[in-house]
């Protein structure tokens, strides 16, 4: 039963409060909108994957890889992100960065005792993450032959592309979604202080009309 007209309190509340219920919610609608639509850049993460043959027959299964190998590693890994890999990115991709944009875009790990090297590219586009994943990947092959004379790189994993338009749709759609959840809790939080303010404004009211009452009462 107490919950009951809690309830009903609430709902009462809500309906004398209606306006500015419905205003909280679509004001932080619209501003979540106009954050992610003008002014908010998201970043897209994509990543490709080489793999690098050994050159030495140092290396034995269920070890450590011998230290030529991890320099060999290591070489490529700098390679990756050099000019003359970025520079054939910038022509095979059609990016709009610069040389030093691309360049702190771009990420290369390698899992621990593995000869796999992760090439993971940050944009605002999935798309073009994908594509400059890819060609940074197949770059550090080519380059790997023409410099080192060495055809030892695999591309394993090419970073894939999708309807970028639609994903960025979707993720749109569910951020206005909260915003008009959060709006309307907002909303109602803030009809409910105002309640709370009129109440206690009333009870202040009635309090000095009936002090002067009780004044003339007891003289």
């Amino acid at each position: 039963m107490g919950k009951q007209l809690i309830g009903r309190r609430l709902l009462a509340c809500i309906s004398r409060n209606f306006v500015l219920v419905a205003g909280t919610t679509v004001s932080t609608v619209f501003a979540v909108w106009l954050v992610s639509v003008f002014i908010y850049e998201p970043e897209y993460m994509a990543t490709s994957q080489v793999f690098v043959e050994p050159l030495t027959s140092e290396t034995i299964p269920g070890e450590t890889l011998a230290a030529s190998d991890y320099q060999t590693l290591e070489a490529y890994q700098v390679l990756a992100k050099s000019p003359a890999v970025l520079s054939q990115v910038l022509d095979n991709a059609a990016s709009n960065y610069s040389m030093a944009e691309l360049h702190n875009r771009v990420t290369i790990d390698r899992p621990e005792n593995s000869q796999v090297l992760n090439i993971v590219v940050s944009a605002e586009n999935k798309n073009e993450a994908a594509s400059i994943a890819n060609a940074i990947a197949f770059g550090l092959q080519e380059e790997v032959k023409h410099l080192l004379k060495v055809d030892n790189v695999s591309v394993i994993l090419k970073a894939g592309t999708s309807n970028s338009a639609l994903d960025e749709s979707g993720s749109l759609s569910i951020q206005l979604s909260l915003a008009a959840i959060a709006g309307l809790v907002a909303g109602i939080f803030l009809s409910l202080t105002v309640e709370l303010v009129g109440a206690l404004r009333r009870a202040a009211h009635f309090g000095r009309k009936k002090s002067p009452h009780l004044q003339t009462v007891f003289k």
